[in-house]
């Protein structure tokens, strides 16, 4: 991993900054990041899913394609992988060498156990803890030749928490544990389901859960989401936006843990028109105050005052004292187009162009403040709002939305 941080520095060090703006170099800076997997791949799925006021053009579109369509290993580099990872004796009667699904740290083979059960096998790649550190400097670096990130602004606590989640994601003995705890969290939700794990297939580098049919939600929205959903799929498609709206809301007012990777691979719509959970690498954990805050936001956003929204705003350290009242300003008209869903009875995701009028909003507020970073204890928070709400823009359901919210803010003990 060590020689594909060099090929980064390399690329970096003699590319003028316009070049990196043209097509060419971002698909080959996609290339590598493929290549590399691990924190330059993930990092390059988060700005992927940023718009063209943020990144360039090309460079969205060629990162957008390591959402989906990143490259899978052979098998002749997997299966030692698996043989090394295994306690025991081979358990499987038999496994699809060609990978499923291929992501920034692993891949992911169809296989049967002995006792017929059909299984998902996802292996890790080897070494990619000791690139994590090297390869988000380096995409640093990339950020801020293309004057993504302010060279003044300090963005350190930002990076490490990203680096920290990295380093969380590596470790498949924790995801599988998440698996089963969300597995018993969510055995209410009849629209919901979380594939049962085979705890003593797994460990840090192997994660073995049972195989759910279903078409990637990718997929489905690009047939079945706004505006070119068949008539005999309106209700599912309406259906799965109030799943996702419910499962965000639980997640953040009762659960306390978030999955915070918004990426439509990590769900499947089963035969049977329920929403199955995928990947629990990215979960992280909210602490109380973080919720009773959020709360209190959302509350002040529906039904209080400017004063009410400023003042819990202060208390989230997304707004000062000393902000200008253009900052105060750009705050809550930014607050006003996020919660528009949850100010309606009913409120329909197809063509509302809210992620296109919230853009605007939020360079405001980011010029008031000076591009200040915010806390980054709610980086990951902000992450899965806002890629939820671009899902559901993406699907173009008809949800309840304010119902959803209200009922979850009410149901909860914070």
């Amino acid at each position: 991993m060590r020689a594909g941080s060099e090929k980064i520095k390399r690329t970096l060090a003699g590319t003028p900054a316009e070049e990196f703006l043209e097509s060419a170099a971002a698909l080959r800076l996609a290339r590598g990041l493929d290549d590399l997997k691990g924190a330059a791949m993930k990092m390059g799925q988060l700005l992927s899913l940023a718009d063209d006021s943020v990144l360039p053009k090309p460079w969205r579109e060629a990162l957008s394609r390591l959402q989906s369509n990143a490259t899978s290993r052979p098998w002749n580099e997997i299966k030692p992988l698996i043989e090394n990872a295994l306690d025991g004796p081979w358990p499987f009667a038999s496994i699809d060498e060609t990978a499923i699904h291929a992501a920034s740290i692993g891949q992911v083979h169809r296989a049967q156990l002995h006792d017929g059960t059909r299984v998902a096998v996802k292996v890790r790649y080897p070494g990619l803890e000791a690139s994590v550190r090297s390869d988000l400097e380096n995409i640093r670096r990339v950020l801020l030749l293309a004057n993504v990130l302010p060279a003044k602004a300090n963005y350190d606590e930002l990076f490490a928490r990203v680096e920290s989640l990295f380093l969380q994601e590596l470790n498949f003995a924790k995801e599988r544990d998440f698996y089963i705890f969300y597995r018993d969290k969510l055995k209410s939700f009849d629209s919901l389901i979380v594939p049962e794990v085979f705890p003593e297939l797994c460990n840090e580098s192997l994660l073995v859960t049972q195989w759910i049919d279903g078409v990637n939600l990718k997929d489905w929205m690009s047939r079945e989401g706004a505006p070119n959903v068949k008539q005999e799929n309106e209700i599912l498609r309406d259906q799965l936006g109030l799943s996702m709206l419910e499962l965000l809301f639980f997640e953040i007012f009762e659960n306390g843990f978030i999955q915070s990777d918004p990426n439509p691979a990590n769900f499947l719509v089963t035969p049977n028109g329920k929403l199955c959970l995928l990947d629990f690498g990215a979960t992280e954990e909210l602490n109380l105050t973080l919720r009773e805050n959020y709360r209190d936001l959302c509350l002040a956003c529906l039904s209080g005052s400017k004063k009410d929204i400023i003042q819990v705003a202060e208390k989230m350290k997304l707004l000062f004292a000393t902000d200008s009242e253009e900052a105060r300003d750009s705050f809550v008209q930014m607050m006003a187009v996020t919660c528009e869903p949850f100010t309606h009875n009913y409120f329909s995701w197809n063509q509302c162009q809210l992620t296109k009028r919230l853009k605007d909003k939020i360079l405001s507020f980011a010029k008031a403040t000076l591009l200040r970073p915010p806390p980054a204890e709610l980086m990951f928070l902000n992450r899965r709002i806002l890629g939820t709400q671009m899902l559901l823009e993406n699907l173009g359901p008809t949800v309840r939305a304010r119902e959803v919210i209200l009922n979850r803010v009410n149901k909860s003990s914070l």
